[in-house]
């Protein structure tokens, strides 16, 4: 049975592929001698946080749209500099560290962005008349998830309206 590498599925890359890139970088970082070759740095990141996101793309997000394909590998690369800043030892860390830097500044802007989603589901999940259908049409959740947050809501609203009373 031949199996072509575009039907592969994305959890297969996240499972598979990811942790055994990952290993194979940390293999060659405690192989190498840091001393002989100090900026080699530069190899763990081309490998993990270019040549895997390139390997995403190509081969495992094809039923994805392109945005959300382009997301998940910035999420890939990210991950590759998080296991380069893990793998490179902190003294030989010259290019990791300055991306590290970048990267803990657009963290910032990645939570403000969290939070302002975060507020726009729970303002829409409290509003007063809040259906799970609504909610799994606006911001395109499972509607299983959506079932929840309305009886959560409904729940909170009781209670509140139970220590109103008193």
């Amino acid at each position: 049975m031949e199996l072509k590498l575009k039907q592969l599925s994305e959890k297969w890359f996240f499972l598979i592929v990811l942790p055994l890139a990952v290993t194979i970088e940390w293999a060659f970082a405690a192989t190498l001698d840091w001393s002989e070759y100090p900026r080699s740095d530069w190899v763990a990141l081309v490998d993990l946080c270019v040549f895997m996101p390139l390997i995403y793309l190509a081969f495992f997000s094809s039923s994805l749209t392109r945005k959300a394909r382009l997301l998940r590998a910035l999420g890939v690369a990210g991950i590759g500099l998080f296991a380069s800043s893990l793998i490179v030892p902190a003294s030989n860390q010259f290019i990791i560290s300055e991306l590290s830097s970048i990267r803990n500044a657009l963290l910032v802007f990645i939570i403000a962005f969290e939070a302002f989603m975060f507020w726009k589901v729970m303002s829409a999940v409290y509003r007063h008349n809040a259906d799970a259908k609504s909610l799994e049409k606006d911001f395109a959740m499972p509607e299983w998830i959506a079932k929840l947050l309305v009886l959560e809501a409904k729940f909170w609203k009781a209670v509140w309206a139970f220590f109103k009373r008193k």
